[in-house]
């Protein structure tokens, strides 16, 4: 009888085979005659009795389509699959985390200040804001799913000390360049206020990132236990 590997646990070395009249059967590692570990999808023939195949041998290698699906599958029926898994099947856990770390994504793309000559600019503009866009999806989905509080914390702070130090660098890239049109323009002319180049994008990702501390480190946390 021909038919296809259903599944392979590595773990307890048994597995369920399909013929190819829809019939399924179970069988051991023992049951298995060819090199290697029986894949999922490999094409097989079979003897099949009392709803266990024996005498397994494949026909031919899977395809490598099946091969990705095959460790696709092998990943998902892992611990840390599905773990990883219940971070999308179990409902929002935290709201307001959700929210506030999609709203820090979103004002990345806002503009934080003008600098005098060169325009105005984001914090999405260098490959930090990038890290940044990447991390933040990453929180979202763990304030969403209920990740463990260890872990959404420390990617909580991971997140706000990178923008802490962004804001840092900014400022005082501002700060020097402020001195510098003020000289330039002179004392007694209207050099451009500190204050004036700093754009409403920062009022907007600051008052986002209030609500991230406080979603991260202050309100009640609701954690999904079969969540990584």
């Amino acid at each position: 009888m021909e038919g296809t590997v259903l599944h392979f646990d590595e773990s307890t070395k048994k597995g369920v085979v399909r013929s190819e009249n829809g019939d399924r059967f179970d069988f051991a590692d023992s049951d298995w005659k060819s090199n290697g570990a029986p894949r999922t999808g490999a094409k097989i023939d079979f003897v099949a009795k009392d709803n266990v195949a024996s005498e397994i041998y494949a026909l031919s290698s899977p395809s490598i389509s099946g091969n990705f699906a095959e460790k696709l599958s092998d990943f998902q029926g892992s611990g840390l699959g599905q773990k990883i898994s219940a971070l999308f099947g179990n409902g929002m856990h935290n709201k307001l985390g959700l929210l506030a770390a999609i709203a820090v994504l979103i004002s990345l793309f806002f503009p934080v200040i003008e600098i005098p000559f060169l325009g105005k600019g984001s914090l999405i503009n260098d490959g930090t804001g990038k890290l940044l866009f990447m991390l933040l999806i990453v929180l979202a989905i763990f304030f969403y799913g209920g990740a463990t509080k260890l872990y959404t914390r420390i990617l909580g702070g991971v997140v706000l000390g990178i923008l802490f130090f962004q804001y840092y660098d900014l400022f005082s890239g501002l700060n020097q360049a402020n001195d510098f049109v003020g000289s330039f323009a002179g004392r007694n002319r209207n050099a451009p206020n500190f204050f004036n180049l700093i754009q409403w994008g920062a009022f907007v990702n600051i008052a986002a990132c209030v609500a991230l501390f406080v979603a991260t480190y202050i309100k009640g946390y609701t954690n999904n236990e079969k969540a990584i």
